[in-house]
C-alpha cells in the first residue's frame, strides 16, 4: 500500500459472505475508492481510498488483478465515475428512443449511458473513458461522478452548497428553492486555485455568506480550503454519511471522507 493509500477492513469480514454485500467504487480523475457493505447487517466491511492518483487507469487495473476484495461476487456492484461528457435533460424535453439527438451537445462518439433522477425531475446523460469501463466487472453499474452528490441533495432543505473533494479536485452542488440549479466539476492544486474557482461559483449563482455549506470528501477544519470557504461563508457543515449502515469500521477516521462513496448505495 502507497504512502497515499488507506486499507481498512473489518477483522470478522468473510469473503464468502460476499454475495450478499454490495461493492461501491468512485473513481474520480485523481483518486480511487472502494467500499463492501453487507445489505444483511448494513455493516461496512472494507474501504480503501487512494488520492493523489497520477494514472487513474493503472491504478484501477492493478487494484483489480492484485486485491482479493475486489475479485470477489458481489450482489450488486455500483460505479460513480469522472466524466467531463454528461448533460442534464430535463423529463418534458427527453426522449429515450432518440438519444442521438443529444449527440451534439457532448464532445463524444463513445456510447452513451443515461440516468433518470425519479425525484429530481431529470436525466443525465454521459459517456465513458472506455480504457476506464473495460477495467470493470461485466455486471458493474455505471454511474457519472455526479450521481453520488444526486442522490444525497434530498438530504438537504432549502439553499444549499454541497462541496465534495478530493485531494486536488472538487465536485460542487448547488440547491435553490429545493431545486438542483447548479452542478460542477473543478481541478484545484492549491488553496489558491480552489478560491479562484469559489470566487467564480460565488459570483455566478450569487451566493450569500449566510448560505449552509455543506462538505465531504478530503477535506479538514485544519487546512488551506477550509480557511478559504471561511472566508466567504459564516454556515459551514461536514457531511456525514447518509443510511444506516454500521460505521465502526469508521470510528477513529473522519467519517465525512467517505460521504460520496458511501452515497453511491442510494443510488438506483
Amino acid at each position: 500500500m502507497s504512502n497515499n493509500s488507506l486499507l481498512l477492513v473489518d477483522p470478522n469480514f468473510k469473503a464468502d459472505a460476499s454475495v450478499n454485500c454490495h461493492l461501491l467504487l468512485k473513481i474520480t480523475n485523481d483518486s480511487f475508492s472502494y467500499a463492501v457493505i453487507n445489505k444483511e447487517l448494513d455493516e461496512i466491511n472494507v474501504i480503501f481510498d487512494k488520492q493523489r492518483c497520477e494514472d487513474v487507469e493503472q491504478d484501477l487495473k492493478f487494484a483489480f488483478e492484485t486485491d482479493a476484495h475486489l475479485a470477489q461476487s458481489y450482489g450488486a456492484i455500483k460505479a460513480a465515475i469522472h466524466t467531463s461528457n454528461f448533460i442534464f435533460i430535463p423529463d418534458e424535453w427527453f426522449d429515450q428512443e432518440n438519444l442521438s439527438v443529444y449527440t451534439k451537445f457532448m464532445d463524444s462518439e463513445r456510447k452513451i449511458y443515461t440516468k433518470h433522477h425519479d425525484e429530481l425531475g431529470f436525466n443525465t446523460l454521459f459517456s465513458l473513458d472506455e480504457k476506464v469501463e473495460e477495467k470493470l466487472p461485466e455486471n458493474t453499474v455505471v454511474y457519472p461522478q455526479s450521481s453520488p452528490l444526486l442522490a444525497l441533495s434530498g438530504h438537504l432543505s432549502g439553499d444549499a452548497l454541497l462541496v465534495d473533494f478530493t485531494a486536488t479536485s472538487f465536485n460542487v452542488l448547488f440547491i435553490k428553492d429545493k431545486k438542483i440549479t447548479f452542478q460542477n466539476h473543478y481541478e484545484a492544486e492549491n488553496a489558491e486555485e480552489f478560491n479562484y474557482f469559489l470566487l467564480l461559483i460565488i459570483e455566478q449563482l450569487g451566493l450569500t455568506e449566510s448560505v449552509p455549506v455543506y462538505l465531504q470528501g478530503i477535506i479538514n477544519e485544519d487546512d488551506e480550503y477550509y480557511s478559504t470557504l471561511l472566508k466567504y461563508f459564516n454556515n459551514l457543515y461536514f457531511f456525514f454519511p447518509a443510511g444506516k449502515q454500521n460505521s465502526e469500521l469508521l470510528a477513529d477516521m473522519p467519517k465525512h471522507y467517505f460521504s460520496g462513496l458511501l452515497a453511491l448505495d442510494l443510488c438506483e
